[in-house]
């Protein structure tokens, strides 16, 4: 221990490690914003794990995907990015490759840089991002500017009158709408964000606009569905609308983490 101690004593500085030219006016406003950040930077070992090429060339590339959306920032509006929110980021940028997850990262460490966005960047943003997979930061693109991501159930009924079986559960449009990786997991994907507590599902309630449950009903042929199962196989098909309501804390999240 006494050994890794006196090596991170002895590694240049984090951003004289990364950059040639300390002097730049742009790698100055990083050491500006991030510089108490790289003081507890220590605490995980980066100086260490930087003298890993392959390790340094990730984390470079990174910490330049910040730097330009810090230069977005008018000098003025900068500020020093707090610990409990900008170290955990570092530390995840260090090693995320996706490039996705890495905006998220980069976008919401801007926000906390930024004297009008800082109040965006709540510290548990960090960890939500991080139990986000890349088809997710997807979604959160889709959602921006949205109030809601409508839904329709479709249950065929037993031709005996004793019940229904679900066909398809929580359909929306955006498989329509996004190209994701794995389509299938959508509903996964939904049911991650309520956890998060990005996403309230309104059973029993519906918007009184039609339009885009009719387009579901389109998309899933619910007329050709009718057509090969009703009345051999079920009485009738029933539709059940409703939708997932963006929570006013999601809303924060997307603001922070979304560019």
């Amino acid at each position: 221990m006494a050994e890794i101690t006196e090596l991170v004593k002895a590694t240049p500085n984090i951003l004289g490690q990364v950059y040639s030219d300390l002097a730049q006016p742009s790698v100055k406003a990083v050491g500006n914003a991030l510089g108490t950040v790289f003081e507890f930077s220590t605490s995980f070992l980066l100086p260490v794990k930087l003298l890993n090429e392959k390790f340094k060339l990730n984390f470079t590339k990174r910490l330049n995907e910040y730097k330009e959306k810090l230069e977005q920032i008018p000098e003025e509006k900068r500020c020093e990015v707090h610990p409990q929110i900008g170290t955990p980021i570092i530390e995840k940028l260090s090693y995320t490759t996706n490039e996705e997850i890495a905006d998220m990262f980069t976008t919401l460490l801007a926000n906390a840089s930024n004297v009008d966005m800082v109040n965006t960047a709540h510290p548990s943003f960090v960890n939500m991002i991080e139990r986000m997979s890349p088809d997710e930061a997807k979604l959160l693109k889709y959602m921006k500017d949205k109030e809601d991501i409508q839904y329709c159930i479709f249950n065929g009924n037993s031709t005996d009158g004793n019940g229904y079986i679900t066909l398809y559960d929580h359909i929306t449009l955006i498989n329509y709408e996004v190209e994701l990786s794995f389509p299938q997991n959508v509903n996964a994907y939904l049911a991650n964000f309520e956890s998060l507590g990005v996403l309230k599902d309104m059973s029993g309630q519906f918007r009184t606009d039609k339009t885009i449950y009719n387009q579901i009903r389109e998309k899933y042929n619910l007329k050709q569905l009718e057509k090969q199962t009703v009345p051999n196989t079920f009485s009738s098909i029933s539709v059940k609308e409703s939708f997932f309501r963006i929570t006013d804390f999601g809303k924060l999240f997307i603001k922070a983490c979304i560019k």
